[in-house]
């Protein structure tokens, strides 16, 4: 039973990345190559953040609520790294833009689930008391790709030269509010005293309405480029 729930924690994290990638027809132009890079980015960007925190950013032993406030907002600055990360890395892949977003968006969210969540659900969903954490994990590492995804999208329509000033200061502004999501969540759960499952809902509600948003603008754009 153990080893069926995790099983069943791995399919619901891992599906619907197999299901992105072979949907969207990345199969089909011999992509691994790239996704491979994109593990390689995903690991030397976590190590300069784990090196940035280690030096500048000196664990706080104060448990307050300030503190953990701080904490989160300093984190949440260091994340802004994974823009200069992504930025490199869609420069490196050849391609059109949709095909940029997708790599460096999916092999950056899988990355994120091998390094961080796999050995959990590991060693986490096979014991023998069931828990409910090991599949909210799971469908957060759903929501961690739609961010991510976002993100990508976001990073190459401000690289875009055809994209309409007025839309400039809302790309950063995304950005931003990617960037800081899990301050902003810190801040929801104190104020609203938001649950487990009431942060993951409020977490999904908050990255897919960034979402909707940056597709919007995406096919906006590709309307005006189809015009001209």
């Amino acid at each position: 039973m153990t080893l069926f729930h995790f099983g069943n924690c791995v399919a619901l994290s891992i599906g619907p990345h197999l299901l992105l990638y072979r949907s969207s027809g990345l199969s089909d132009y011999h992509t691994l190559w790239h996704l491979g890079k994109s593990v390689l980015a995903y690991i030397i960007t976590q190590m300069c953040k784990m090196l940035i925190l280690a030096t500048f950013f000196p664990l706080n032993d104060n448990n307050s609520l300030q503190g953990d406030f701080l904490g989160e907002f300093m984190k949440s600055t260091i994340d802004l790294s994974d823009l200069l990360g992504l930025h490199l890395l869609m420069n490196r892949i050849s391609g059109s833009g949709e095909l940029k977003v997708l790599v460096s968006g999916l092999g950056w969210a899988s990355s994120e689930f091998c390094m961080t969540k796999l050995l959990p659900l590991w060693f986490g969903a096979r014991a023998i008391e069931f828990d409910w954490v090991h599949t909210r994990s799971s469908f957060d590492t759903n929501i961690t790709l739609v961010l991510y995804l976002t993100i990508a999208a976001l990073i190459w329509l401000r690289t875009r030269k055809d994209l309409q000033k007025i839309y400039i200061p809302v790309v950063f502004i995304m950005l931003i509010l990617c960037c800081y999501r899990s301050y902003v969540l810190e801040i929801a759960s104190h104020i609203f005293g938001l649950s487990s499952w009431s942060l993951l809902l409020f977490k999904a509600a908050y990255t897919c309405g960034l979402a909707v948003i940056a597709l919007q603008m995406c096919v906006s754009l590709s309307k005006n480029t189809k015009t001209y």
